[in-house]
């Protein structure tokens, strides 16, 4: 750990002269204190400067869980840190350039704030930055622009999160943006961390290789976790202080499964409206592996099994078996990889995409916690004549999002800083290039995603007949979603 911190160290050393610089021969290409002489070319938009036009902008503060909220938007001053220094150049570029001022303010439930402006007719926000989840209930209620129709805005851009764009429009209705803007969307991304002394010790089949020959699938995953729990046999009561696990997990992690796998369980038809999908025999084959997988007690460890009443202890019951050595696989957020090196475990990790349904099955699928995952939106309540500009700002803060912000938390936090090998690096690129978002989990159809959860927890697989019988709710609260969309007048 101390040759960690070394490097460490050096990159930060070495980096953020390099954020300088980036900003200072930027700053040379400016014309006439009108912005960048490329803009037109970079991003198809003249050249232009605002004269120090404020843009006000909501967002969450770090009380929600993730370090990066508080200067993932805008930073004023410099602290040394990486992603900060991004930000911190990328803001002072917009402002020099182009002369747009970033006003950033930070409350602890930003969507219930906005919609209390919307509500009042106050249009204090040009943008409200929140997890998608919460920002779901300000679209489908007809209080967000639609972003397709923002002149200076162009979806089709790099920088912006092409999964998200596509799985996130309901009626064709853009409400909600994300990609190299931010990048505590991508510490929200499940993945599957694994013990690499574990794999040595056993003699176990690379997990890397797997991946990359298109092998990584749950039944591999399953194969390999009972091999090192096979020990558990012996003992007369295996508890997550003795037990050594193929797999440790959250009832959550059903869901995150599930989309792994690429199995919505809400579809879209061809006039982009939702579909429940659930009732069919793929769903009930898919989901089957997942339970018989994380119900095993002899191979798994569920975290919420640990105490008869829940309570957030037994997530930290269940992650002391990962950081001392004893379980082979972790599903978890990425961002799970700071509480590892926080707990400063003796073992060498890597990270994994969740492992796919079967070798059939085209490529491997992120899911992400809707909860964590950040998105920036346009209140209604915005003037027509502020769009020009916004539009214009959220371009300017992609592609330097892309250019300055998504190298120094995706090169350096995340690979050289975090994760010890290049395969790591490799497995990232495979796991932020294939996010999907089910939007079950996002406009949450009568609780339907946590019917995995509940059954998981249960011990019994009751799917089909669970599907059965909440079939018409689910139903009733999707068609009134559709309805709400068709109200939408934009």
């Amino acid at each position: 750990m101390k040759k960690k911190l070394l490097c460490i160290l050096l990159i930060v050393l070495f980096v953020t002269p390099l954020l300088y610089s980036c900003k200072d021969e930027t700053q040379n290409e400016s014309t006439d204190g009108s912005g960048n002489a490329d803009l037109e070319s970079i991003i198809g938009l003249p050249a232009k400067n605002f004269g120090g036009q404020e843009l006000s902008i909501l967002t969450v503060n770090e009380k929600r869980g993730n370090i990066y909220y508080n200067y993932e938007i805008a930073s004023t001053e410099p602290t040394g840190d990486v992603i900060n220094e991004a930000v911190y150049t990328r803001t002072q570029k917009i402002k020099d350039d182009y002369g747009i001022v970033l006003d950033v303010t930070y409350t602890d439930n930003p969507t219930t704030d906005i919609k209390n402006t919307i509500l009042s007719g106050d249009n204090s926000y040009q943008l409200i930055c929140d997890g998608i989840y919460y920002l779901a209930e300000l679209g489908i209620e007809g209080n967000l622009r639609d972003l397709n129709k923002i002149s200076t805005l162009n979806l089709e851009h790099p920088w912006w999160d092409q999964s998200a764009l596509n799985d996130l429009t309901v009626a064709g209705y853009t409400f909600y943006l994300s990609g190299d803007i931010i990048v505590s969307d991508k510490t929200a991304t499940w993945c599957c961390f694994f013990n690499k002394d574990m794999v040595d010790n056993y003699q176990l089949e690379d997990p890397y290789t797997l991946v990359n020959d298109g092998k990584w699938t749950i039944d591999k995953l399953y194969e390999m976790g009972k091999k090192v729990s096979e020990s558990n046999k012996g003992l007369p009561q295996v508890t997550y202080e003795n037990g050594t696990f193929g797999l440790i997990t959250q009832t959550y992690d059903g869901i995150a499964s599930m989309i792994s796998f690429n199995q919505k369980m809400i579809t879209k038809d061809a006039d982009d409206y939702p579909i429940l999908n659930i009732q069919n025999e793929e769903t009930y084959d898919k989901f089957e592996k997942v339970f018989n997988l994380m119900t095993d007690t002899n191979n798994s460890l569920i975290a919420e099994k640990l105490e008869s009443k829940w309570s957030t202890a037994v997530y930290d019951k269940a992650n002391s078996a990962f950081f001392s050595g004893r379980g082979l696989f972790q599903y978890n957020k990425l961002a799970y990889v700071q509480k590892i090196i926080d707990a400063d475990v003796e073992f060498s990790y890597g990270v994994l995409p969740l492992p796919k349904y079967d070798e059939n099955q085209e490529k491997y699928y992120a899911a992400c916690t809707t909860y964590m995952a950040q998105f920036l939106a346009i209140p209604i309540t915005v003037p027509t004549a502020d769009l020009e500009i916004i539009g214009y700002a959220l371009e300017l803060m992609g592609y330097y999002g892309k250019e300055l912000l998504t190298p120094a938390f995706y090169e350096i936090t995340m690979k050289a800083k975090k994760m010890d090998d290049a395969q790591s690096e490799e497995m990232l690129d495979i796991i932020f290039g294939n996010k999907v978002f089910d939007l079950a989990s996002v406009f949450n159809y009568d609780n339907a995603l946590y019917l995995y959860t509940n059954i998981i927890g249960s011990g019994t697989n009751t799917l089909a007949s669970s599907a059965e019988s909440r079939a018409t709710a689910i139903q009733k609260t999707v068609d009134d979603s559709i309805e709400k969309f068709k109200a939408i007048e934009q």
